[in-house]
């Protein structure tokens, strides 16, 4: 019986859609959409509603110690720079346990690592450039202080220092600006004679860009090679560090929270 009741073609119900001339409106809302929305809406309006009793019904009077460790947002004015807008002291975060903060440095090393290694190879790349242009490689920049900061290609260009000239009136005003445009005029034409040397000479030319070249490598190789340091010098950190957070003394040298040193003794093979 079922069978013949399922063979009868019956008719297709579709759902409404949205009428051509509110198109711009999205897709129609159904009932479960409003069902959704509505259920939304009246769970936030009892939280609202909670929280409205909660501040009705809080004592005026009640008193913690921590209260007076603990310091209100304040303001620009009276902060200054230091101000951020948040409440100074213990904000409910949950310290991790050691496993994970480990973890979590085994993975900064690795990460250091890789990044050592990238800039390892430019330097090496560098140094062969430098030397294929007949460049001497300087051996200052290994030997610097750990303390210099690396620089960038974001770092912030040093400005240039002006020169203020005060003149007793505007006739020696215009009398300087006379000189000064003069030279300049002849220092353009300086340059253009040279221009014209160089052009009939071309293998001044080709030197002169091998050494702006050159030039540009060292520099471009002094900064690797301090990004270098800095990069190793961080890597040696967090080793120490999680050396240090080790659930067993490993091989290396520390010191405890007295000041005591101590020396790890290697097993024994």
């Amino acid at each position: 019986m079922s069978s013949i009741r399922n063979a009868v073609q019956r008719r297709v119900h579709r759902e409404r859609a949205q009428p051509q001339e509110r198109q711009r409106l999205g897709l129609l809302e159904k009932h479960k959409d409003y069902s959704l929305r509505a259920k939304d809406f009246n769970k936030k309006k009892a939280q609202l509603r909670a929280l409205r009793q909660k501040a009705a019904d809080r004592n005026e009077d009640e008193f913690y110690f921590g209260m007076m460790s603990r310091k209100g947002p304040g303001n620009a004015l009276s902060r200054g720079k230091r101000w951020t807008g948040t409440v100074d002291g213990d904000r409910g975060s949950k310290v991790m346990d050691l496993d994970t903060v480990r973890l979590l440095k085994t993975q900064d090393i690795g990460y250091i690592r890789t990044v050592r290694s990238v800039a390892l190879k430019e330097v090496k790349a560098l140094e062969e450039r430098v030397i294929g242009l007949g460049g001497i490689l300087d051996a200052q920049d290994e030997d610097e202080d750990e303390g210099d900061e690396w620089e960038g290609f974001g770092a912030p260009k040093k400005a240039k220092p002006k020169k203020i000239v005060f003149t007793e009136g505007e006739e020696e005003r215009d009398e300087i600006l006379q000189q000064e445009t003069e030279k300049e005029a002849d220092g353009g034409e300086d340059v253009d004679m040279d221009d014209d040397a160089e052009e009939k000479n071309p293998e001044a030319l080709r030197a002169e860009q091998r050494q702006r070249l050159l030039e540009k490598l060292q520099r471009r190789l002094q900064n690797a090679r301090k990004k270098l340091r800095i990069l190793t010098r961080t890597e040696h950190e967090l080793e120490v560090q999680r050396t240090k957070m080790a659930k067993t003394p490993t091989s290396g040298n520390g010191v405890t929270k007295s000041g005591k040193k101590f020396k790890v003794r290697e097993r024994k093979r």
